[in-house]
């Protein structure tokens, strides 16, 4: 009897770990897409809306899903899974009553994709979940048939993404944690109208996105055009946009940034830090002309003891070339012309300078206008230098104005410039609650 038993289960467990494999395997080819829309808002709380397309990998229909909301508890959350009517891929104009020859099943991971339904056929059924800590499980209103697909839309409010130190918020956003792997993950972040994305001035009504997040007022099953666009720009667009590709089970998405009341907060760190370097600069600038200096000095002595005709090691031009007056004169150039530049995009914008009908001989002057005037910042400070010091001075100033504008170009996107400044971070995988509340 223990001959047969023993192989038995040997068999079996040998069985269980190719299928296990196989589905493994599977999701590969059949991962899960993500795309969430995060507004953040001044009292720290994230609204975050997500979609969450899922394709049955196995041949038994999908009827229980589960996720995790990592280091913080929602403080409001409704989800709903929705249903999408067949595509029609080969129209019958010819036949109202047929009007189709042949469909295709719906792709819920296509943005935008229910702009081309009339009369909001989608249908959102409401999930009844149970709740164990961070851990959400319920049973799909609908089960999902082997290999067909459908989508979990998830709206809740939550903190805990989000640090505040002296009028500057740092988020840290975390999505949601599957045991399978997701195949495409897109985030798009913004922040309420009153505040300050970095990189960005936002305007958006987080109110108006249509999710309702009283529970017990929302219905069981509705269908609304209006929720159908909603849904279809989910993860679609913002300030922020990020995405990643091919995560594992139960590993999140994580993206970092910051935003204020203000640009002046938004970016005091940044512009501290550009002080600095300007400072730096005219330090090394100080003590390079000053080493030039004693240097050259100790080469004129060793040659007039040595009786030669020969001049000095370090040329006088050179130190006359890099002296304290044409950093001076150079940077206040260049600021100049940065003050302008935001200036104008700031009246652009503004529409202070846009009139009704406009003489278009009054539009090429004052074109003509600005351009003298960057002119006239750019090469006025060095001719009025080149005046007193000498056509070498006129040089050596141009010059040190397009290192000058290197140099803040270079702080520029590395300081201020959103793209480098709010990272992608990845969380790996950690082991999901199994008990039930």
């Amino acid at each position: 009897m223990k001959k047969i038993i023993l192989p038995a289960v040997s068999l079996f467990f040998i069985l269980l770990s190719i299928a296990g494999g196989a589905t493994a395997q599977t999701e590969l080819l059949f991962g899960q897409n993500h795309f969430y829309t995060v507004i953040f808002r001044g009292n720290g709380e994230a609204i975050t809306y997500a979609k969450i397309a899922i394709t049955n990998p196995d041949e038994k229909p999908l009827t229980e899903f589960s996720f995790e909301v990592p280091k913080a508890t929602p403080t409001e959350i409704v989800m709903y899974q929705m249903k999408l009517p067949q595509e029609c891929v080969n129209y019958n104009y010819s036949d109202p009553v047929r009007p189709c020859f042949e469909y295709r099943e719906p792709d819920y991971a296509r943005q935008y994709y229910y702009y081309g339904y009339s009369n909001g056929q989608a249908e959102y059924q409401k999930i009844q979940y149970t709740k164990s800590g961070n851990l959400y499980r319920f049973t799909l209103p609908t089960p999902v048939e082997a290999y067909k697909s459908t989508a979990i839309i998830v709206a809740y409010a939550v903190k805990g993404y989000v640090k505040e130190s002296a009028g500057l918020y740092t988020f840290n956003f975390e999505t949601l944690k599957v045991p399978s792997r997701i195949q495409e993950i897109r985030v798009a972040i913004d922040v309420d109208s009153d505040l300050l994305l970095k990189g960005k001035r936002a305007s958006v009504n987080y109110n108006s996105l249509g999710v309702s997040s009283e529970r017990a007022a929302a219905p069981q099953s509705i269908s609304s055009r209006d929720l159908d666009k909603v849904v279809g720009s989910i993860g679609s667009y913002g300030p922020i946009v990020k995405e990643a590709k091919n995560l594992a089970p139960n590993e999140s998405f994580i993206v970092k940034g910051e935003y204020a009341t203000n640009w002046f907060r938004l970016y005091l760190s940044s512009i501290l830090l550009t002080v600095l370097i300007i400072a730096a600069i005219f330090a090394g600038v100080y003590f390079l002309v000053k080493f030039l200096k004693k240097r050259g000095g100790q080469g004129g002595q060793l040659v007039s003891e040595a009786n030669q005709q020969t001049p000095p090691q370090i040329p006088q031009g050179i130190i006359n070339i890099l002296n304290l007056t044409n950093a001076w004169v150079s940077l206040l150039s260049v600021v100049s012309v940065i003050v302008l530049t935001y200036l104008l995009n700031f009246l652009g914008e503004s529409n202070l300078l846009r009139f009704g009908n406009i003489d278009p001989v009054f539009s090429v002057v004052g074109v003509i206008a600005i351009i003298l005037l960057y002119v006239l910042i750019i090469f006025g400070p060095a001719v009025g230098v080149a005046t007193k010091h000498g056509w070498k001075s006129f040089i050596s100033i141009l010059i040190a104005e397009f290192l000058w504008f290197l140099v803040f170009l270079i702080i520029y996107l590395v300081l201020f410039q959103s793209g480098l400044t709010t990272p992608i971070f990845y969380r790996g995988p950690a082991i999901l609650e199994t008990t039930g509340r």
